[in-house]
């Protein structure tokens, strides 16, 4: 089942499903600066445009379309958007 969700305001929106035993979910974000907490593992993968990430580690970095970043469970990075930007996010 496609599980929507809205966060910011209706500003961050996502479908999550599972396909083949892999949790996932696709959404755009608005421009803004969003924080966003962790329960398991994360994979965000840019699909279109580019965001700003600020890893747990406090790697500070600019991911763009086909770039990925992970983000350990259990924790928190704020990302900062310029222009509307799709993602792709796979978790446990």
């Amino acid at each position: 089942m496609i599980k929507l969700s809205e966060y910011f305001d209706g500003k961050v929106k996502s479908l999550a499903q599972v396909l083949k035993g892999q949790k996932f979910s696709v959404g755009v974000m608005e421009s803004g600066e969003y924080s966003f907490s962790t329960g398991a593992p994360e994979v965000m993968e840019v699909v279109l445009g580019s965001m700003e990430a600020q890893l747990p580690d406090g790697r500070h970095e600019t991911y763009t379309k086909g770039q990925t970043f992970s983000v350990p469970g259990n924790s928190q990075f704020v990302v900062k958007v310029t222009e509307p930007v799709s993602y792709i996010c796979y978790y446990d």
